[in-house]
């Protein structure tokens, strides 16, 4: 008759001559280096995972005005000031701050850095409008209809 004990013992006998060497192999590849890139792209791939979670959670409770509502403000006034030419002064610069402000709007919601709140006027803010709209545009916002290489 076959004691259990006796079965017990070779199986753990068996699992340690079976389990100890593939343990030391792998610890050796690990120290050596050998999986560096497979546990950094899987690093990657859990932390892009936590941030589209992440990501998802803040659309879920998102508050306020939505970006596609944003983005479709800053179509309406960017044809708007390009298209105002031929009204007065008064009216030119108010559609421009209504358009600053929208873009100031769009990029707090993004986390884009801008300087549209400082006092800076001519050439300076059209150049930070510009450099605004390309981050935004980098950012995943549609503001123009025309795409990289079309005509003006």
């Amino acid at each position: 008759m076959v004691d259990s004990y006796q079965i017990v013992l070779s199986i753990v006998a068996v699992a340690i001559m079976i389990c100890v060497p593939i343990i030391c192999v792998l610890l050796y590849d690990l120290l050596a280096g050998r999986w560096d890139r497979r546990i950094e792209g899987w690093r990657a791939r859990v932390a892009k995972a936590r941030e589209r979670r992440h990501d998802l959670r803040l659309l879920r409770s998102q508050h306020g005005v939505p970006i596609e509502e944003v983005a479709a403000n800053l179509r309406r006034l960017r044809a708007v000031v390009a298209s105002d030419a031929n009204r007065s002064a008064a009216h030119q610069i108010g559609n421009r701050l209504a358009y600053d402000r929208v873009l100031a709007q769009a990029c707090e919601m993004l986390n884009v850095e801008h300087d549209l709140g400082l006092e800076s006027s001519g050439l300076e803010r059209d150049i930070e409008r510009f450099r605004l709209e390309a981050e935004l545009e980098r950012a995943g916002v549609v503001i123009s209809q025309r795409r990289f290489g079309q005509a003006a």
